[in-house]
């Protein structure tokens, strides 16, 4: 292994997926030494030497079972701000599921924009550079952060994905919100290459004040059509369920979800609905029993984790000479 090569950690609840990572980049995971203290306190910092070094910390920012977010995001501005104490050269950060993306604009009076807080909050620990991953708003990242950072979108692999439940009939991308046009048109440009024939688009209209959703007009053709709902995430379902809805009944032959993150805050009935024929997802977060949906064939987890390699390598040069 070259001595150019970066030092990669990951803190304990992130390691399987940067484990993943660090096989196909070919560079093993450094140590990190993490202690809890009886009354909740917490400290960490890396085990080998970083002064001069390029590192990259690998981080999944989501709620799960005895941590919540900001436990683990105060976790990683610590280790952070340990490694760059330590004279780290460079500090990347790989959050494939970036917390508060969707709070990135004020909705009413002396509102939040809590995006620019998670900026501020990281660029204080000194990190250099970020890469996430089809986060809600790409242009509120660009604005929120003052360092490079990386957004990387997943419409190739999802249409790679969809290889399986195609059936060779006509296709519609339909985003089941105004604001995800955008990412809709990205993945049916993505999947009209892959199929190598024309491909559909529509849009259903969603209102949101506070916790309640209205709205459901479909916007676009789905008759006698496979219907690919796309969304950057997965939380309670209520949105695309809408969605499906309205899709049903503008008469879609078959509907499909596919959504980057899968977070499932009240559990994973929607991929038990009678609406839809299957769901995709990545595997930005771990998602404990689904092992009869991926059975069943009603649930596809897209690897990311060479994705996030290639990207290592090509925007940033980190590897120079990997065993």
């Amino acid at each position: 292994m070259s001595r150019d090569n970066p030092l990669l950690f990951a803190l304990h609840e992130a390691r399987p997926f940067a484990e993943r990572v660090a096989r196909h980049l070919g560079i093993p995971l450094g140590t990190v030494a993490e202690r809890t203290y009886e009354d909740g306190e917490y400290k960490c910092h890396p085990l080998e030497p970083v002064a001069g070094k390029q590192v990259v910390v690998f981080a999944g920012l989501y709620a799960e079972p005895g941590l919540s977010v900001h436990d683990k995001l105060c976790r990683l501005l610590f280790l952070c701000s340990a490694i760059k104490d330590a004279g780290a050269s460079h500090l990347l950060v790989v959050s494939p599921y970036l917390c508060y993306s969707r709070k990135e604009r004020r909705i009413q009076a002396q509102d939040q924009v809590i995006t620019r807080y998670i900026a501020t909050l990281l660029e204080a620990s000194r990190v250099d550079s970020l890469i996430t991953m089809e986060t809600h708003n790409q242009a509120a990242l660009d604005n929120a952060f003052r360092i490079p950072t990386v957004n990387l979108d997943n419409a190739r692999l999802f249409a790679d994905g969809f290889i399986g439940w195609d059936d060779g009939g006509p296709v519609v991308v339909a985003s089941p919100d105004l604001g995800g046009i955008k990412r809709a048109e990205l993945f049916r440009q993505a999947l009209e290459v892959r199929l190598g024939r024309a491909i559909g688009h529509a849009c259903v209209e969603k209102y949101r004040r506070d916790e309640t959703l209205s709205g459901g007009m479909l916007v676009g053709e789905v008759e006698g059509c496979t219907v690919i709902l796309l969304d950057d995430l997965i939380s309670t379902g209520s949105t695309l369920l809408r969605a499906a809805q309205a899709c049903h009944a503008g008469g879609a032959r078959r509907i499909f979800a596919m959504a980057t993150h899968g977070l499932f805050t009240e559990g994973t009935g929607l991929l038990e609905s009678p609406l839809l024929q299957g769901v995709a997802i990545s595997d930005s977060v771990p998602l404990p029993g689904v092992e009869r949906a991926l059975k069943a064939g009603r649930l596809v987890v897209v690897e990311t984790a060479e994705s996030i390699a290639a990207t290592l390598v090509a925007r940033y040069g980190l590897i120079h000479d990997a065993d």
